[in-house]
């Protein structure tokens, strides 16, 4: 891979990148376990803290990929944020982290990245190769934001591949 990082994907690259793509859910498939994730991390931190109650905000946004995606047919979805007014009590931020972790986990997202670790100043973004994120925070407000990493659409993913060229 080259080291400029505006500078397109090359072909070999590119190909090993789009067969990656073809091993993993559709990118239909990954939104909505991602919604599923960001709801299920809602409801248990709700259990832990009932005066945290969650709401989507902010809209559903669809970009390409970013290398070594990029000139593939992949997109990135990011889902809404799953927000809720307030913060987590100290006491219970390991147990929801935990919780995070684990639900990151099932979307790929297994490397881990801490920003801010104080009481009322958490952030932290689990992630994977492939551009999965979920960022987890308490600013004030509880925030769940994720992004479903590059995926093929059904349709790309279901299409017949190309005839092979002829010469």
């Amino acid at each position: 891979m080259t080291k400029n990082p505006y500078e397109a994907t090359g072909e070999q690259d590119t190909a090993a990148a789009a067969q990656r793509l073809t091993e993993l859910p559709t990118l239909e498939a990954t939104e909505a376990h991602a919604q599923r994730v960001a709801e299920e991390l809602g409801a248990y931190i709700t259990s832990l803290a009932p005066h945290l109650q969650w709401e989507w905000m902010d809209s559903r946004s669809q970009s390409g990929c970013h290398r070594p995606y990029d000139q593939t047919d992949g997109k990135l979805v990011a889902i809404p944020n799953y927000v809720a007014k307030g913060s987590i009590p100290d006491s219970i931020w390991p147990q929801a982290l935990q919780r995070a972790r684990e639900l990151a986990s099932e979307l790929g997202a297994t490397e881990v990245e801490t920003f801010h670790n104080e009481p009322g100043n958490r952030d932290v973004r689990f992630y994977s190769k492939e551009g999965t994120a979920i960022r987890f925070g308490d600013m004030g407000n509880t925030l769940i934001g994720i992004d479903t990493g590059c995926r093929l659409p059904e349709a790309v993913a279901n299409s017949a591949p190309p005839p092979p060229p002829t010469s």
